[in-house]
């Protein structure tokens, strides 16, 4: 039946908006949900029975949820907690919730920056010591205690992150060069659902540039390359055959809920190819750090903590 200005509240209007088969729906946002969808939150609606009364707090509780969502992802919607009502009124057909439940759908995976907690420096993050002329390699696993908790953190706005950065270097044109590449051009890398970025204002190798791959794209259990950028962009093009590259890779493993895997591994590359010319600025000293973490979804909105406990570890490291 329609649902418009006027009507009262069927309960097929009101099964529709909490948990119905379409393409978006209010407990597959919040709940389990199926791959790109659910944040795993525990408090989803109730539905009614046929032919049943919808009752006041129902009602209330479905305006509640969409404004969590909508809040958690810091989008914007039309219905609002002003929409509740009293015990013993009738409810009225409110036109704005279908498109509402559309918008927060379509804003998924979106959230707002308050409504992540960074962890920095995690188990895994390494201080490369002493000099290197060829490359610095660096591995680190992420797992989650399930795949149905790797989906709700990235399908919650969760990312994973990483940075390099050096200190305590002798200040030659070539290190400069290898600081700005880390700090100004590339800066930090994060990784998503269905996205990754870099924070920097570099240039991009345009055949590693793949901002759409995230986790929902990964392909196989190999190593998919996100990015590679190169350097010479301070002052010496010179150097503009050195880069940082990152690569990810999943287990794969898919669950009941069409998952994309519970660990995540991401590999930095940072290779010095320039050609040596026997100058003192052909190895790089000081400190080299390759930092760690991630920014997972918190409770300023959701209910539960359904992504868990997220381990890291080195996987490998080398320096040369």
């Amino acid at each position: 039946m329609a649902y418009q200005t006027g009507d009262l509240i069927l309960d097929d209007h009101y099964n529709g908006f909490a948990n119905s088969n379409s393409p978006n729906n209010v407990n597959k946002i919040w709940g389990t949900g199926d791959g790109i969808f659910g944040y795993g939150q525990s408090n989803t609606i109730s539905t009614v029975d046929t032919d049943t009364t919808v009752q006041a707090t129902q009602w209330n509780t479905l305006l509640s949820r969409m404004r969590s969502i909508a809040d958690h992802q810091g989008t914007g919607i039309t219905t609002s907690d002003s929409g509740q009502i009293a015990t013993g009124d009738p409810l009225t057909a409110i036109t704005t919730i279908s498109a509402d439940i559309t918008t927060i759908g379509n804003a998924k995976t979106t959230v707002a920056a308050n409504n992540v907690t960074l962890s920095n420096a995690v188990t895994g993050t390494r201080t490369f010591t002493g000099t290197w002329s060829s490359a610095v390699v660096h591995e680190v696993k992420y797992t989650f205690a399930s795949v149905d908790a790797a989906r709700y953190f990235f399908n919650a706005g969760g990312t994973i992150r990483w940075n390099g950065s050096m200190n305590g270097f002798t200040s030659d044109p070539k290190t400069l060069d290898w600081e700005n590449l880390f700090e100004t051009k590339f800066n930090v890398f994060s990784f998503g659902a269905t996205s990754s970025s870099v924070s920097g204002n570099g240039t991009m190798d345009s055949n590693n540039n793949n901002t759409g791959t995230g986790y929902y794209d990964l392909s196989g259990t190999d190593y998919n390359v996100i990015f590679k950028m190169f350097g010479g962009q301070l002052t010496y093009s010179y150097y503009n055959t050195n880069f940082i590259q990152i690569e990810v890779k999943t287990n794969g493993t898919a669950g009941d809920n069409n998952a994309n895997g519970n660990e995540i591994t991401i590999k930095a590359t940072m290779q010095d190819a320039a050609s040596d010319d026997g100058s003192a600025d052909d190895t790089m000293d000081g400190n080299l750090v390759s930092n760690w973490g991630y920014n997972k979804p918190n409770q300023n909105h959701l209910n539960n903590d359904a992504c868990g406990t997220i381990t890291t570890a080195e996987v490998s490291q080398s320096q040369s």
